[in-house]
């Protein structure tokens, strides 16, 4: 795409009109998107962070949909404005990265990483001679070992931040998933990169500018470690709500469409033993009661047995179905607490 032809900041705008199948899609790294609910506010927070070019910082609690919004965006983008309507075996796909943080995540790692041992293994190895090259290299491989050695961009790999802030035919999309699982440090670590938006690899000589398509940046938080006040100026805030049972319906029709229209009964009681098991968990320290991940594959177990009744049954006694209960509950504690509620329930009754 040419950059005439190339979306304007202004056009770029998030509907969540444009859904996957229900079965979802691969992208051409083998992504995988699903249909996503956006509600009203957080679409207007996309668009105004695509349009102040500003990182989205995106927190609430785990399993409440943080981290699929950002693909939810790319799906959308290259279906609104990169799909060829007359030729639909070309495909295309909106430039979207990717970066998971870890505990041992440096601010640096997203950018590039230089393979300094590899260099001086390869600069030892050459200068070993050529009679020692040639009893273990074939011509090719000395020809390529000499090659690498005489350019040191050779040793050096652009991390998915790194990616985004190069130049792009539109403005690629970047997820920073999980930022408060690096150090205290990180995000004050990346304080310029996100405000100019530029970067330098001192190794090689090489200087980034500010890309012309500046990148659309989402953040996402589950609040384990408060961020810096430095960091959080330089972002647009919201916090993603946990889908009620109203929002819940619209993702499992979304998600399941034929397969639910004859199991409203089942699809309604399941949603009520969530809601239960959520609200059970809540208030509970050291528990983590279940998202909205693990509910789409509690539902799927269910809608999995063909028979519905015996579905039914299942959730009715879902205490003493342990493997089914595994699906929501992921501690051996949470489960022993759901467990013990009910049995106390039973008591009463």
């Amino acid at each position: 795409m040419s950059k005439e032809q190339a979306p304007t900041q202004k056009l770029l705008q998030y509907t969540g009109e444009f859904q996957p199948p229900q079965a979802g899609v691969k992208d051409l790294n083998q992504r995988v998107y699903y249909p996503y609910i956006s509600s009203e506010d957080l679409k207007e927070a996309v668009n105004l962070a695509i349009a102040l070019e500003r990182p989205l910082l995106l927190e609430g609690e785990p399993g409440c949909g943080k981290t699929r919004l950002a693909g939810a965006v790319a799906y959308e983008f290259t279906q609104k404005y990169l799909q060829d309507q007359n030729n639909k075996e070309e495909q295309k796909w909106w430039d979207y990265y990717i970066w998971n943080i870890k505990s041992t995540t440096r601010a640096r790692d997203g950018l590039y990483s230089y393979d300094v041992v590899a260099r001086l293994r390869d600069a030892q190895l050459m200068g070993s001679g050529p009679q020692q090259l040639k009893e273990f290299l074939e011509d090719r491989e000395i020809q390529d070992l000499k090659n690498r050695l005489k350019e040191k961009k050779n040793y050096r790999d652009f991390g998915a931040l790194g990616k985004a802030l190069q130049e792009h035919p539109h403005r690629p999309i970047l997820l920073i998933d999980e930022i408060d699982k690096a150090d205290g440090d990180f995000a004050n670590d990346l304080l310029l990169e996100l405000e100019e938006l530029c970067f330098e690899v001192p190794e090689t000589g090489e200087s980034f500018p500010t890309p012309e398509h500046k990148p659309i940046i989402f953040i996402t938080s589950n609040r384990e470690k408060p961020l810096p006040e430095p960091f959080l100026r330089r972002c647009l805030y919201f916090f993603v709500d946990f889908p009620n049972k109203e929002q819940l319906r619209k993702i499992i029709n979304q998600r399941f469409s034929e397969r639910v229209r004859d199991k409203q009964e089942l699809v309604e009681k399941a949603i009520e033993r969530f809601d239960e098991i959520r609200k059970r968990l809540e208030n509970v320290p050291g528990s983590r009661p279940p998202g909205t991940s693990e509910f789409i594959e509690f539902l799927t177990a269910l809608l999995n047995k063909q028979d519905v009744k015996k579905a039914l049954e299942d959730l009715e006694k879902l205490s003493d179905k342990l493997p089914l209960l595994g699906t929501l509950l992921k501690t051996k504690q949470d489960q022993e607490l759901y467990v013990k509620s009910q049995t106390k329930k039973s008591d009463k009754a």
